[in-house]
């Protein structure tokens, strides 16, 4: 962090904004201007845009997406890809140092802009959801980073305002503090969605909310003493007798016995799930947000920035610094022969069988029939997924044909997810301008019920009703039905959310965060031991965090040892 955080210490960077209808914002660009030069031409919004493009520095070469999405249960692909992160080589891997590094940026670019717009001549109202801006982006940043590296040096204020530029690192708990306070701030400061000034693609007021919930429910889980929760999950294939590869697509039930992750110790779980479950009915109750009625309107690119999407990032098209590889990596792109190429990052086959048959998560949202190659004749070759619709190839129905083929490639059999579909990018494969969701309103509405079914001993009936609205939109079978033939327990009900947020936000950089919050990251994990692509899925106590980068452990006075087991 510090070889890079003198780099932005005066760089405001020009920040191509866009909007809903794609209009960038007309603004300058400053570079080595002095902070008072900044602060007499009132250009707040140059501030806060210059913070807010930090963003995406981490998504410039796709490395975001490997550092959150690659080490967990239901990801896999071919293990040149996932040899590294996915095999947990975490040390000194180009992704963890810029997710660390670029973190840090903003929360640098955040506190110094925020101290710039103080002494700022303009409206109060203005002012206030400005800053508001800014330390809710820091907040989010020292969020993720807690997450993934545990204490943390914690910046209050930029070193461009006298901080220290060497820090001890501050327990978790401290840094859980002041993440919060950031996120109070912002929610009494930033404009509601349907406030007139409020400019869409900017975060606002249940933006922090949502997120606040979200923080809760982290530290109430991760603190929560005992209790059981079950995931489906274990090896992905075995070997027969005679040394041939069987795959094993149905999971098996694993049942986890919950304990304190560590440096959550001083937290009472109650308390937090009681905060988190009130924050997140006043998101519910406040309207700003709704769900789309199916996973096909929600993922449509006319509804970015709209209804279910709270906080993304932004992007424009054909700019190597403002767009992205998501789409290429995860969904590939179609070459001028019709055949689909890259699209290396899939979900495992166990994540698929979570699914009723008809749940628009598989049945719109997957990619079932895959153009991969020409035939000698001239005709393209599909390969067909899952293996279990073999019936409707032979009988040519469901959009199959008889000619379709079977193909186990790492990129070939798994699931292509459908919300990384972006028809415009670009024949040679390069930067789509896919918008990351950061978080969505249906994470409020299961981290709403989670917390609802902790506080209460069991799922109240405003958490089931509001369940059975994703239930809905889904089409996917109500929670109210299943409770017929199996009456919800804590435990059960607990681990069906936990499900529902795999299934839900699949490849959204959720998975590996739950799992380590609910304190059972290394079980899930080691019970797959290394999957059906050959990857390494098999961890150690020193993978429960991330490496700090050496430059910061060698160069800072207070830190004499990196994360146990690096």
């Amino acid at each position: 962090m510090k070889s890079t955080i003198f780099k932005s210490i005066l760089v405001i960077a020009s920040f191509l904004f866009v909007t809903s209808c794609s209009r960038l914002l007309d603004e300058k660009t400053y570079t080595f201007i002095a902070g008072d030069d900044l602060v007499a031409s009132k250009q707040y919004d140059q501030l806060v845009a210059g913070a807010y493009n930090t963003l995406h520095y981490s998504f410039e070469w796709g490395n975001y997406h490997n550092i959150v999405n690659f080490d967990c249960d239901y990801q896999s692909g071919p293990t040149w890809a996932f040899g590294t992160l996915g095999a947990g080589n975490f040390y000194e891997d180009g992704s963890n140092l810029n997710f660390y590094n670029n973190y840090y940026k903003s929360i640098h670019r955040a506190n110094y802009h925020k101290s710039l717009i103080a002494l700022m001549d303009i409206d109060p109202k203005v002012k206030a959801n400005a800053m508001g801006e800014l330390a809710f982006l820091k907040a989010w940043s020292y969020f993720n980073l807690v997450q993934f590296y545990g204490d943390l040096c914690l910046y209050k204020t930029s070193i461009s305002e006298g901080a220290e530029l060497y820090k001890p690192r501050s327990p978790i708990k401290d840094v859980y503090e002041h993440i919060i306070e950031e996120l109070k701030f912002a929610e009494t400061s930033m404009y509601s969605v349907k406030d007139p000034a409020y400019k869409i693609g900017h975060v606002s007021k249940g933006a922090a909310q949502s997120v606040l919930a979200k923080v809760y429910a982290t530290i109430a889980s991760a603190s929560m003493k005992s209790g059981n929760i079950s995931v489906m999950g274990g090896p992905g294939s075995k070997m027969d007798d005679n040394g041939n590869k069987i795959y094993l697509s149905v999971p098996a039930k694993l049942t986890f016995q919950k304990s304190v992750v560590a440096g959550y110790e001083g937290f009472d779980s109650n308390e937090y799930y009681k905060l988190a479950m009130d924050k997140a009915k006043e998101v519910i109750e406040s309207a700003d947000f709704y769900l789309y009625p199916s996973q096909q309107e929600l993922w449509t690119p006319a509804n970015r920035n709209k209804g279910e999407f709270i906080f993304s990032l932004q992007t424009l098209p054909g700019d190597a610094s403002m767009s992205n590889y998501v789409a290429t990596d995860y969904a590939g792109y179609y070459l001028n022969d019709g055949t689909l190429s890259s699209g290396y990052y899939v979900q495992r086959d166990h994540w698929y069988q979570l699914f009723d048959q008809n749940d628009g998560r598989v049945k719109w949202g997957v990619i079932h029939r895959v153009p991969f190659n020409i035939t000698s004749s001239g005709l393209i070759q599909y390969s067909y997924y899952p293996a279990k619709d073999s019936v409707k190839v032979r009988l040519g129905t469901d959009g199959y044909q008889p000619s379709d083929i079977l193909r186990y490639d790492a990129h070939l059999y798994g699931s292509k997810l459908m919300k990384f579909r972006d028809f415009t990018t670009p024949i040679d494969g390069s930067r789509s301008d896919y918008y990351w969701p950061f978080i969505r309103y249906a994470e409020v509405v299961l981290l709403y019920a989670e917390a609802a079914n902790e506080v209460n001993n069991g799922p109240s009936a405003d958490a089931i009703a509001q369940v059975e609205l994703l239930n809905t939109r889904n089409n996917s079978t109500k929670v109210s039905d299943i409770a017929r033939t199996t009456p919800w327990t804590v435990e059960s009900f607990r681990s069906y959310i936990l499900e529902e947020r795999a299934k839900e936000f699949a490849a959204e950089g959720i998975r590996r965060f739950d799992l380590l919050r609910w304190g059972i990251y290394l079980q899930t994990m080691n019970a797959i031991g290394v999957d059906e692509k050959d990857v390494i899925k098999r961890r150690e106590t020193r993978h429960l965090l991330m490496p700090l980068p050496a430059n910061e452990v060698n160069t800072n006075p207070f830190i004499d040892k990196n994360n146990p087991g690096w």
